[in-house]
């Protein structure tokens, strides 16, 4: 016999273990990321080390999962390069894709694990954190070098 809550949990793990953020990466990302989230010189920065880095932290993490959801704009340095784009919200992913392609990314595209790992829940609560939802107030919380 299965107490409620355990299978209420064990739903929602299931529900985010469905999702494939290789999948999410491949239909979302990779056309200007590139397949292997090399980015594009000059064009879309590299996601590996960056990614890598800001899922480490509480504060990284949050900006992660708001660049996804908002979108992103004003002048990024990159390892050792300058952008000056846009990135458009991927506001249609459900929390369980943010999650998955995040820790896709994060895991550098599945080789590693990705740690610590994301949940919808984690999604749902950094969104929450941050209500004020434009790519303005995204590229505000981008960690600074020291805090990477």
């Amino acid at each position: 016999m299965f107490a409620l809550g355990a299978g209420a949990a064990s739903a929602q793990l299931f529900a985010d273990a469905a999702v494939s953020g290789s999948s999410v990466f491949a239909g979302r990302c990779a056309v200007c990321h590139g397949p292997e989230a090399a980015g594009i010189p000059g064009s879309f920065p590299s996601l590996h080390e960056q990614i890598v880095t800001f899922a480490k932290t509480p504060q990284g993490r949050d900006y992660l999962v708001m660049v996804v959801t908002t979108g992103l704009m004003g002048e990024l340095k990159v390892a050792g390069s300058t952008y000056r784009g846009v990135m458009p919200a991927q506001s249609g992913l459900s929390e369980a894709e943010v999650a998955a392609v995040l820790n896709y990314l994060a895991s550098d595209r599945g080789k590693e694990p990705a740690t610590p790992e994301l949940t919808a829940a984690d999604v749902a609560a950094a969104r929450a954190r941050h209500p004020e939802r434009s790519a303005q107030s995204t590229y505000a919380l981008r960690p600074a070098p020291s805090e990477q």
